[in-house]
């Protein structure tokens, strides 16, 4: 792959290490900056509005998810977030012990755990989402409005390519 112009100093640095070994070089610029990118944003936002409501960005995703579909199971929202029902378990119980949300048995199945927002988890979200995505603006509008629609197109379909069928999920 040739150097572009339009390298960043990390990526030149990171091409400097890597050169010579038998790698898909456009494959790593392409991951590498997905990586940082998202490790900006959620860096940023929690900085510039979830600090000053003591939420961490996994404890904003979380109270989203619970608001987007009512009550969830709990392993519905460690499949939504990519991580494990522990995670999960772990930042339900402090959003708990804030009063954002409260957890109760299945009534089909008393071994599921479904969490909902309570009234002022309600309340906390459709405050702060707002303020989330003015800052999801800011960012994307560092990019032309046919940029953020083609971003948003190739994401997408990242995202759909990467997902594991729901047949692996249940036999793995």
């Amino acid at each position: 792959m040739p150097i572009q112009e339009d390298f960043s100093r990390t990526e030149l640095e990171i091409m400097r290490r890597v050169s010579g070994l038998p790698i898909d070089e456009l494959a790593l610029a392409v991951a590498s900056n997905l990586w940082r990118a998202s490790q900006l944003f959620k860096q940023k936002l929690e900085r510039d509005v979830l600090r000053e409501h003591n939420l961490s960005f996994s404890s904003f995703s979380t109270l989203f998810i619970i608001w987007i579909w009512g009550p969830i199971e709990t392993r519905e929202i460690a499949k939504s977030q990519a991580v494990s029902k522990a995670t999960v378990t772990s930042l339900l119980i402090t959003l708990e012990k804030h009063g954002l949300v409260k957890r109760k048995s299945s009534k089909t199945d008393k071994r599921l755990v479904l969490a909902e927002l309570t009234s002022a988890g309600k309340t906390m979200i459709e405050w702060v989402f707002p303020k989330f995505n003015q800052g999801e603006a800011d960012m994307a509008g560092i990019l032309s409005e046919a940029e953020q629609l083609e971003l948003a197109r190739l994401l997408r379909k990242v995202v759909t390519g990467l997902q594991i069928p729901l047949e692996d999920e249940v036999n793995a």
